[in-house]
């Protein structure tokens, strides 16, 4: 009998191949996009889950007076903490504080590192491929590797007791390779050396006091200890060992299992978006299937009511039905997975760049598949459950002539219902992409307060092999650019409008501590407000002409650092910061201008002399003629060469660095575009089907309408303005929806465009431009019949 329903089946969907093409289209892409969303919620909502001790595990947060909070705290506090309080296990360090160069057999690299504590694999729970766990971190001298840099440096071979160089100098004895980390892990690196070494470094132990919070510290509690009782011991500690200006900051412990959530907060949100998005496609593809199978189907009224008359029982008509159902789930969920693991899956890779990236594994995620898979079962009942019915439940005297009753009243308002709210997402969706999309293109050619046209940027941080021999050359390098006729202006700089750090510290004028305003603290350089044309409120730049700039401690400060403090004039006052027994003398007041991407607002910002030229950081050189770039590249390329170093020299326009710096954005808007193509596809094959079954019951009145005179137009014109009318409706509905929720997104950014009346226009007329293709094919079939055909119809 099985074998039987198949060959049924098989020609059932081959005669009605367009509307199972449709169905397997809209069924495999929308379970493609359910699959990876789903994935990426699960991967989301087992973060950190590989730790065996997660619940244990807690980080220390310091609240500052303002109300800000950090998960930084200073560096001693952790070997104090396990003096003092005995509930806690053990706990460790996580310091990136530099990336050492490694090296063996004449390859070279230099990787994300981290600096902990022996202890640090007693906390936290990382699969080991060689080495042991307990002891790979016992003394100063050894390096644990991930997986990748194992196999750059060594191939496949077990690389546990050989050694190292690191930087040049250092004998480190390789003592543990992991494996490769999960992607859903806060802890990501790829070295680890013992925290001990920080020490060797000059200036760390002068920054490792107890004013200075820079340091994450992770604890281990012991079984059953009260963390909240813990907690409120701290102020005591603070009380007793940090500096008297620090004491007024708080601590919090934190536990672990949440450190994505607290450090992000809008993660929670893009977790809850994903189900939400996933669901929703779920139940549209879900409802269009049984839609577009009841059109379908009508044309087999008379077929299942014959076999009604010679015996056949609801269950036997039901199966015929499932099967049919289940091939299409079936062949769909195929195609999903194909189009799922080549083509979405890599593009959400690539959309997310160095953030998690979302990899199958089924040792791990054979729950979600298992889900998705009773999922698709599910559907598949469903969607051969709700047609057989359907037909089961017409008049077996009427079928068997072929004559088909319309459809209840309540069934059409369930079905408008639906394209009103296909719609209304639509809609919703296409004013989303455009408000993104016009955001996007506001920031990127927003007035950023200064110049960032024709200027090159040179990465001169080679990890130079000799560092005085490159402090030597160049001087030499300087003077040839300053004799250079296409060379404008040029600095050198630790850092540029697109990769300020966020450093920060209290600071109070001279004399009058109470007035302490929190400021972004970071190192000028000598020709940087010319070469960006950064204009200059009062005062001058820092010069390597005037020696009082480095005696001095002079600094300069922005706009808003200046109406911080409540002057009008700025110019030869002094600051002082809280930890620091210096006096700073302000030499010059800058216009504000936008030293980040404009998500977050201009903050109080002052710029400490850094020094002579150098190249230690970035250099960036304003050229007269951008087509000789190539040429300047040449010259200085040809003359880097002549410094031993391990990296090559590059050059970007500064104005490619500012549209790079809103690459997640740009990620974030490609996203909502393809998510409203798919509401879109799924609202047309909802149409589609719908206009189909509407068609087949009218089939009699506009056989009459033609004989009566009526023409193809108006025919197409009166089976199409049904639901035409509904998609003005979730316009009508959707405008207000998206005004505000466009509104409110636009407000996260702090310098924004703002929602136009334009938007709601241009997005009605894509989606009624979108009904009219999806309903007049239709209509004019329908209208095109021949009117002999669709009287005889009864």
């Amino acid at each position: 009998m099985f074998r039987n329903y198949l060959k049924i089946a098989l020609r059932t969907l081959w005669r009605n191949r367009l509307f199972t093409g449709i169905n397997m289209l809209g069924l495999s892409v929308g379970l493609a996009c359910v699959v990876v969303l789903i994935l990426f919620a699960q991967k989301c909502l087992t973060w950190d889950s590989t730790h065996a001790k997660l619940d244990r595990i807690y980080y220390v947060r310091t609240q500052y007076p303002g109300g800000d909070a950090g998960n930084q705290t200073v560096y001693p506090l952790l070997d104090q903490m396990l003096r003092d309080y005995p509930e806690i296990e053990t706990g460790t360090h996580n310091q990136s504080w530099n990336w050492p160069w490694i090296e063996y057999g004449g390859k070279s690299i230099q990787e994300s590192t981290r600096y902990v504590d022996s202890t640090y694999f007693r906390v936290f729970t990382f699969p080991f491929k060689y080495g042991d766990p307990a002891t790979a971190l016992k003394n100063k001298r050894s390096v644990v590797l991930s997986e990748k840099i194992a196999q750059n440096l060594f191939g496949e071979t077990n690389p546990v007791g050989k050694y190292v160089t690191v930087n040049d100098t250092l004998q480190y004895a390789v003592t543990g390779v992991l494996a490769k980390l999960p992607s859903n892990s806060s802890q990501q690196f790829e070295v680890l050396l013992p925290a001990a070494n920080l020490y060797d470094n000059p200036y760390f132990p002068e920054n490792a006091d107890w004013s200075n919070t820079f340091a994450s510290t992770f604890i281990l509690l012991k079984e059953g200890a009260d963390p909240a009782q813990l907690e409120a011991k701290l102020p005591r500690l603070v009380k007793a060992h940090y500096k008297a200006h620090a004491q007024n900051s708080t601590l919090r412990l934190a536990p672990f299992k949440d450190y994505i959530y607290t450090e992000n907060p809008s993660f929670q949100g893009l977790i809850y978006g994903a189900i939400l998005i996933a669901l929703f496609l779920l139940f549209i593809i879900s409802v269009n299937l049984i839609n577009l199978n009841t059109a379908s189907a009508l044309p087999r009224a008379k077929e299942v009511a014959m076999r009604q008359v010679v015996g056949a029982t609801r269950r036997l008509v039901l199966n015929q039905f499932w099967i049919e159902s289940g091939l299409v789930v079936i062949l769909s969920l195929a195609l999903s997975v194909l189009f799922a693991l080549y083509y979405l899956i890599p593009n959400f890779n690539q959309l997310r760049s160095e953030n998690m990236q979302l990899v199958i594994n089924l040792a791990t995620d054979y729950p979600t598949i298992l889900m998705v898979l009773g999922v698709a079962l599910a559907v598949a009942v469903v969607a051969g459950t709700y047609p057989a019915l359907y037909l089961l439940n017409l008049k077996t005297t009427e079928a068997v002539k072929g004559k088909i009753s319309a459809s209840p009243r309540q069934g059409r308002l369930r079905q408008n219902a639906l394209i009103v709210l296909q719609f209304v997402l639509a809609v919703v969706l296409i004013l989303g992409t455009i408000g993104m999309r016009q955001q996007l293109k506001y920031m990127k050619e927003a007035n950023l307060g200064y110049d960032k046209e024709n200027v090159l940027v040179f990465k001169t941080d080679l990890a130079y092999r000799d560092e005085k021999v490159a402090s030597s050359r160049a001087k030499g390098i300087f003077d040839q650019l300053r004799q250079n006729p296409n060379v404008v202006s040029f600095t050198s700089t630790y850092y540029t409008p697109v990769a300020y750090q966020d450093n920060f510290n209290q600071y109070y004028p001279d004399g009058n501590q109470s007035q302490q305003v929190h400021m972004r603290h970071m190192g000028g350089a000598v020709n940087y407000t010319e070469t960006l044309k950064i204009p200059m409120l009062e005062g001058r730049n820092f010069s390597d002409a005037t020696p009082a700039d480095s005696v001095s401690n002079a600094v300069i400060i922005n706009e808003s650092a200046m109406r911080a403090f409540g002057w009008k004039t700025a110019v030869g006052k002094k600051l002082r910061q809280l930890n620091n027994s210096s006096a700073y003398t302000i030499i010059g007041v800058t216009k504000d201008y936008h030293y980040r991407d404009l998500t977050s607002r201009v903050e109080p910002m002052l710029q400490a002399y850094s020094g002579r030229e150098s190249l230690s950081g970035y250099l960036m050189i304003r050229i007269a003629d951008p087509s000789k770039a190539p040429a300047l590249f040449h010259e200085l390329d040809r003359e880097f060469k002549k410094i031993p170093a391990r990296r090559a020299l590059s050059y970007t326009y500064l104005s490619d660095d500012i549209v790079r710096s809103y690459l997640s954005l740009d990620n974030i808007w490609q996203m909502i575009r393809f998510v409203t193509m798919i509401a879109i596809l799924t609202a047309c094959a909802g149409i589609f089907g719908l206009i189909s079954l509407v068609a087949r019951q009218r089939t009699k009145e506009i056989g009459v309408r033609k004989v009566l005179g009526a023409s193809v137009a108006s025919v197409a014109i009166l089976l199409s303005m049904d639901f035409l009318k509904l998609v003005l409706l979730a316009i009508f509905i959707a405008g207000p929806i998206g005004w505000w929720l466009g509104q409110d997104l636009l407000n996260y950014f702090a310098y924004h465009t703002n929602v136009q009346w334009w938007y709601v226009a241009v997005a009605g007329a894509l989606a009624i431009g979108i009904a009219l293709v999806s309903v007049l094919f239709q209509a004019l079939k329908a209208a095109l019949m021949n009117p002999v055909n669709a009287l005889r119809s009864e």
